[in-house]
């Protein structure tokens, strides 16, 4: 059996160095966000950083996207549901997400099996939700119409802002293999999901 608070610790120490390095390029600012991005030490891919702000608090941003019932309701790329497969402790689970087809069914259903965790740091004021890929029984084999996604280290850190309790500034580390080919599909299609997120958390708050 995986020893999923080990893999936490890793994902941790993992998306804190990509958070303090350097040398990130600009990749596009819109929508309120603003996303660089550098190779990935995890696969041969990219990992995105994106920084933004929004209009609440990181309390009332954590229980939307911790509670799985909440969080399926507002994020559009995962129409097709989220389940909570594994409580490992009150602060770290194992999910199941399932993104819609795209392109009028060209590109099939994604599933992805993510380690799913949190941590807050009151002398930082910040809520760190983490995230990476695992593998786990209930979901040995891949399930029919889907492609299994793979996760790297990623993260969204939400600080508070002093002064004013109901707004976050926020930072993603963002980072997966979603199998879209050709390789250019991905590179301009991942990016563009941390827009969308950002745009239907907006709505959701």
């Amino acid at each position: 059996m995986a020893d999923f608070r080990a893999i936490a610790a890793d994902t941790l120490e993992k998306v804190e160095g990509y958070t303090a390095s350097g040398d990130w390029k600009p990749w596009k600012t819109s929508k309120g966000m603003e996303i660089v991005y550098k190779d990935s030490s995890d696969f041969k891919g990219k990992v995105y950083k994106t920084m933004y702000e929004l209009d609440a608090s990181p309390e009332r941003i954590l229980d939307l996207i911790w509670d799985l019932e909440k969080h399926q309701k507002w994020e559009t790329a995962l129409r097709g549901g989220m389940e909570n497969v594994e409580e490992i402790d009150e602060n770290l689970k194992v999910i199941r997400s399932i993104s819609a087809p795209l392109l009028k069914g060209l590109v099939s259903a994604r599933d992805f099996i993510d380690l799913l965790g949190y941590k807050r740091y009151l002398d930082k004021k910040l809520i760190l939700l983490y995230w990476r890929g695992v593998e786990h029984s209930k979901y040995k084999d891949h399930v029919k119409g889907c492609v299994r996604g793979s996760t790297y280290p990623s993260a969204i850190y939400l600080y508070s802002v002093d002064g004013n309790p109901n707004k976050t500034r926020g930072v993603n580390i963002f980072q997966l293999e979603g199998h879209l080919f050709p390789k250019s599909l991905t590179e301009k299609f991942m990016p563009n999901l941390q827009f969308d997120w950002y745009e239907d958390l907006t709505k959701a708050l």
